[in-house]
């Protein structure tokens, strides 16, 4: 079977499952671990006395732990990972570069329902100052597919968090999910999210709407409050991750996967203003060309050197290949060169996804997972000429159990990669020291 016939057949066997494909991916199944599968999120259940959404009847079997988790550096060089045990997100710090973590503190005092998919993930951020630590996640309602975006802060290193707030304006039980977390040079918190206000408009005025939009809110107060939220673009897909960078003007970039006309599933890129008079302006970032009428789950990684070339990876079916793709889009939006499927290892059992990208100056790092039918193992690439030649592929962990997607992080110039696994746990591996 080659790669398309077989990534096929995962998608459709997870398509008619009837529990939400996101708790396979993020729960602990080893062949939901490569992460080709379709979001059929949402959960059903009733609001509880206190405001909150319980899980319901449905949602209330036993679970595997989900294994989704968030980290990130401070500029003090202490670790933060942001995780979810049962209605609550929880948040540990290390300052022995993950050997180590402190007792996971709640974030969330009321409990909610939480998703958990490697792709909705819950995320976690600092402030410039390491003074302030954000945490964003997004919580299913009543109905399939829909959900609100939570953030929460804490101004004491983590001991204590505010209340849970809900990012967006908008309130209605739509989709509003699928949240990103980046904040600026300038301490701005920026959230990002998969919203789907205006396919509801579409519907009730008789018009065709095809796939979600993409909104983001600004913060210039260190998340006491959020601007009103923005559009970035209609006709995204539905339930892919937006990446987030920043590029060397210190702008915040965003990157989804969009709805092109004739349902090919490629990517948009667009700078995200604080100020509302700015205009947000996507440009079309892959060109793929991949006619897909579902969304597979499967957002894309970005990074920005500094000559302002944006550095992508992305999951897609190239000429028959399903793989994953580097490719590069010049400041001013031009392709540079042919998307390259990276994951290719010369072994065709083997089934590449979930791509992370982090880049320091010149210097790129790739991480992947790679998937034979028994084992995940987490794959690295690098490129020290920015991105025009990369090393042979080498392996920095492995699992044959369940596990999240991997992150790649920079402290002060130190590259690691963040990953947690059923069997092992959480794992903090140097890039530059990994065998």
């Amino acid at each position: 079977m080659d790669a398309l016939r077989k990534w096929a057949a995962v998608w459709a066997v997870g398509f008619s499952l009837t529990q939400p494909l996101m708790a396979h991916d993020a729960s602990g199944d080893p062949h939901a671990a490569h992460g080709m599968q379709m979001d059929m999120a949402g959960s059903k259940g009733g609001k509880d006395g206190m405001g909150g959404m319980n899980m319901g009847a449905a949602a209330a079997k036993p679970a595997k732990t989900p294994l989704a988790t968030g980290a990130a550096f401070d500029a003090k060089h202490r670790l933060w990972v942001a995780w979810v045990e049962g209605q609550h997100v929880v948040v540990a710090h290390s300052d022995d570069r993950g050997h180590t973590l402190s007792p996971p503190v709640t974030v969330n005092a009321m409990p909610e329902p939480i998703y958990t998919s490697a792709e909705n993930r819950p995320k976690i951020a600092a402030s410039p100052d390491a003074k302030t630590i954000y945490v964003t996640w997004s919580m299913p309602l009543d109905a399939p597919y829909t959900g609100m975006v939570r953030f929460s802060r804490s101004t004491d290193g983590g001991a204590t968090w505010s209340v849970p707030a809900t990012v967006h304006g908008d309130r209605q039980p739509i989709t509003h999910r699928f949240d990103s977390l980046i904040v600026d040079g300038q301490g701005r918190v920026f959230v990002t999210w998969i919203d789907k206000r205006d396919l509801t408009l579409a519907k009730k005025a008789g018009k065709p709407y095809d796939g979600a939009a993409v909104y983001f809110a600004v913060s210039t107060d260190g998340g006491q409050t959020f601007q009103p939220e923005r559009k970035v673009a209609d006709h995204t897909c539905e339930c892919c991750r937006i990446a987030l960078a920043l590029d060397s003007e210190g702008r915040v970039q965003a990157m989804w996967r969009n709805v092109f006309e004739g349902q090919i599933r490629d990517h948009a890129l667009a700078v995200l203003p604080v100020d509302a008079q700015q205009p947000v302006v996507p440009v079309r970032a892959t060109f793929s060309g991949w006619h897909m009428e579902a969304c597979p789950e499967h957002g894309p990684a970005l990074a920005i050197t500094p000559d302002g070339v944006r550095h992508m990876a992305w999951f897609s079916v190239v000429n028959g290949r399903a793989d994953v793709y580097y490719s590069r889009l010049s400041a001013d939006g031009k392709p540079i060169g042919e998307p390259w499927a990276f994951g290719d290892t010369g072994k065709p059992d083997e089934q590449a996804s979930h791509a992370a990208l982090i880049g320091q100056g010149k210097t790129l790092w790739l991480a992947w997972k790679d998937f034979d039918g028994d084992t995940v193992r987490l794959m690295l690439r690098r490129s020290d000429d920015e991105g025009s030649h990369w090393s042979a592929p080498r392996t920095l962990a492995q699992t044959a159990g369940g596990s999240d997607n991997p992150q790649l992080l920079d402290d002060a110039g130190r590259v690691y990669l963040s990953w947690r696994t059923q069997n092992d746990g959480y794992m903090l591996v140097p890039v530059e020291e990994a065998k």
